[in-house]
């Protein structure tokens, strides 16, 4: 018994050995595949960590060819069988283990005919070590083959890299927000409001951590800055105008002088002096009293506050009447305005940061979404007038951010066409066209230009000719003077794809450095993306 132990804890070393040699192979065809699927994936489907998700496939094949190999062990019996077959020992070592707990003179003989025969035998070669040549070629050919792919560009990096710059861009417009909300917090002056604009901040914060893209998380600082600018008291200008007036007011005479210059620091300070002011009426002369019913009187015209202008006209009406006590009342009134005028500008101060804070949000966003649009190959496209080959009247170009029309009438008894070119006074450039009324005369427009005002002139045409309508400079370009057109001569047109990419930067740079509100540049912006995708699916 002690002998046939022995063979069969050789045979199963030798057995282990060969099955272990067997599954390592399976579980490198098993390992370098799943590789191989993984990085076909991530050339089809862009796949963060493929390179994570590819490296855990390694370890689970050879777990689990390990598993395999531990619980797929032959019985004793198997391995006689197989020792017999392989040795040719004609069944003598699986006879006597079947036997082997029987008695007897014949299976004595035959036990000890069985030691003898696997004595002389080399039991190890029953379970020879080899490796399977077509999985062998196999796990090379796999591994060439995910090589390649690893070193090959790979075209779904850019879109990895998009995103990650996408979610960077929105983490620092979180950051700015979050900036906004600390400020607020730690401001030395709080206002009943705080509890809104934290709220309204915080909102927005989420939203644009939770947008898909930076164009999805602009979409949510148009509407809090609008519900910000709906919390100011839009009484405040005419109450600080009317602070102001006071101040100018009271500037001019020896008793209020000391108030005024509090007024123009702060108006809280403005109302500690008035009340001040006001308690020292009584011991003021009566010519000084005189000198300051007339200077409230003064403010009281110029107020344009209802409750400011009544305050002062009874303060002044009370002075020249010697009343100072209803006098005094009355600058009491005025020192409550001026105390409300300053929690009016706490206010307006929180709302301004709060906007400062989506505004830089809204600046980064903006600039991720245009990269994001040049890098998948978008060309956002603009459509400009008063170019070459553009319609009589129009006059606009890339970098203005405002347009005029004018009207003119000449001086004739026909009909004609004015054209004028105009500059408006706001924020940006507006270009006039205008129509005038006049035979062989000339006719003057004057034209408005959106946030301004504008003047052009125009001369008077024929409804049947053609007007070549100049377009303002493009950065960057040379400006030659348009060949003069004879009658009935068509005015010669440049090519959309040569002159739209100078007309998109032009605008999109006039957008950037000019002081368009942040609620109009997410539309400039959508205008030009939403051309760049009409333009890139139109037939060339």
């Amino acid at each position: 018994m002690g002998s046939l132990d022995a063979i069969i804890r050789q045979l199963r070393w030798a057995a282990a050995r060969a099955r272990a040699a067997r599954y390592a192979v399976h579980a490198l065809v098993g390992a370098v595949g799943w590789v191989a699927v993984i990085l076909i994936i991530a050339r089809l489907t862009p796949i963060e960590r493929w390179a994570e998700v590819a490296a855990i496939g390694i370890p689970l094949a050879l777990a689990v060819a390990a598993l395999a190999w531990l619980f797929r062990r032959p019985s004793a019996a198997v391995l006689m069988r197989l020792a017999d077959f392989r040795l040719g020992l004609k069944e003598r070592l699986s006879t006597a283990w079947e036997r082997r707990t029987e008695s007897g003179p014949m299976y004595d003989a035959q036990r000890h005919d069985a030691l003898q025969q696997a004595a002389a035998a080399r039991l190890a070669t029953a379970f020879p070590v080899r490796v399977n040549r077509g999985e062998a070629s196999l796990v090379a050919v796999l591994a060439i083959f995910s090589l390649a792919l690893a070193l090959l560009p790979n075209p779904m990096d850019q879109v990895l890299a998009q995103r990650q710059a996408d979610r960077t861009s929105q983490a620092r417009a979180a950051k700015a927000v979050q900036d906004a909300q600390k400020k607020i917090a730690d401001s030395a002056k709080p206002t009943p409001i705080d509890p809104q604009v934290q709220k309204i901040l915080q909102d927005a914060q989420a939203k644009i951590g939770q947008a898909d893209s930076p164009r999805k998380a602009l979409e949510s600082i148009t509407p809090a800055e609008q519900q910000l600018q709906r919390l100011p008291d839009p009484g405040t200008p005419a109450l600080s105008s009317s602070a102001q007036n006071l101040a100018n007011a009271l500037s001019a005479t020896s008793a209020g002088r000391s108030a005024a210059q509090a007024i123009s620091s702060s108006p809280a300070q403005g109302a500690q002096s008035v009340r001040d002011l006001a308690s020292q009426l009584q011991s003021l002369s009566p010519k000084d009293q005189q000198e300051l019913a007339k200077a409230l009187a003064k403010a009281s015209q110029q107020a344009q506050n209802s409750q400011m202008r009544d305050s002062l006209s009874k303060a002044s009406s009370s002075l020249q009447s010697g009343d100072t006590a209803s006098a005094a009342q009355a600058l009491d009134g005025v020192a409550s305005q001026l105390d409300s005028l300053q929690q009016q500008e706490n206010t307006d101060q929180a709302v301004a940061s709060a906007i400062n804070g989506l505004e830089a949000a809204r600046q980064e966003l903006a600039a991720q979404a245009d990269r994001d649009a040049k890098g998948q190959g978008g060309q956002p496209t603009a459509t400009a007038s008063g170019s070459p080959g553009a319609s009589p009247g129009a006059g606009t170009s890339p970098g203005a951010s405002g347009s005029g029309n004018a009207n003119g009438n000449g001086n004739g008894n026909g009909n004609g066409n004015g054209n004028g070119n105009g500059n408006g006074n706001g924020n940006g450039t507006g270009t006039g066209t205008g129509t005038g009324n006049g035979a062989g005369g000339s006719g003057g427009s004057g034209g408005t230009g959106s946030n301004g005002s504008g003047s052009g002139s125009g001369s008077g045409a024929a409804s049947t000719e053609r007007v070549y309508v100049p377009g303002q400079p493009v950065p960057g370009q040379s400006q030659n003077d348009p060949t003069p057109l004879g009658p009935g001569e068509n005015v010669p047109l440049s090519p959309y794809s040569q002159v739209i990419q100078a007309y998109q930067q032009a605008a999109l740079d006039a957008t950037d450095k000019s002081l368009i509100p942040g609620s109009e540049r997410d539309l400039v912006r959508q205008y030009f993306s939403q051309l760049g995708e009409q333009s890139g699916a139109a037939p060339k």
